[in-house]
């Protein structure tokens, strides 16, 4: 069967598989091929391989980058000095060299984890863009479902898969009304920063992954 290349997927579609994917817990290829026919087939059995991983990252990262270049365009919110400084109130999460994501260092079981608990984290600023984008929401949905794909998909790479800590809700109750709490200019400030920053994450993540 022809591989689809993640590209030709509308969100709409893409975001009904994912969600397909992950209430069936990962179904086999032949459980696949009897629930469904044709592409259909093929859109699930993209994401329920374990080599198709890096293609879900590559999958999200396209999205980020539309969705930057919509803010780009629409707002003229490119980067700039101001947003750097503004960077500093998000606590976004980021690699560090204890994490075990990079060449020097690298620690498989350690690195997943940090991979599949900064990606759970991520989640209440997905949250917030969810609310707050303004242009294409289904790039916004299509990165949080996949989003979450990717970390049941990483969960099941590890020998521990229910160990990544799952943040207090009413830590992240707080931290997405503090998000909210703003004016027009650091909105739109904060969603280039998020985008952004899940951007980096999910770089360093996938240059961990290829050599796994």
């Amino acid at each position: 069967m022809n591989s689809l290349s993640t590209s030709a997927f509308s969100p709409v579609a893409f975001s009904l598989g994912l969600l397909l994917v992950m209430a069936t817990a990962f179904p086999t290829p032949e459980r696949l091929e009897e629930d469904a026919k044709g592409d259909a087939t093929s859109d699930k059995m993209l994401f329920t391989s374990p080599d198709k991983t890096e293609e879900l990252i590559k999958y999200i990262l396209g999205k980020i980058s539309a969705m930057r270049k919509e803010m780009c365009e629409k707002y003229e919110k490119c980067e700039n000095s101001k947003e750097v400084l503004a960077e500093n109130n998000l606590n976004l999460p980021k690699m560090a060299e204890k994490d075990g994501c990079f060449q020097s260092g690298f620690n498989q079981e350690t690195c997943l984890m940090r991979i599949t608990t900064g990606l759970v984290e991520f989640q209440i600023y997905l949250d917030y863009l969810q609310k707050e984008y303004e242009s294409n929401k289904g790039n916004v949905e299509a990165v949080q479902i996949s989003t979450k794909a990717l970390i049941q998909t990483l969960r099941q790479k590890g020998k521990n898969p229910d160990k990544a800590t799952t943040p207090n809700p009413t830590t992240n109750a707080g931290l997405l009304d503090k998000l909210q709490s703003q004016n027009e200019w650091m909105k739109n400030t904060k969603i280039i920063l998020i985008l952004r920053s899940l951007e980096d994450f999910l770089q360093f993540s996938l240059r961990a992954i290829r050599i796994m």
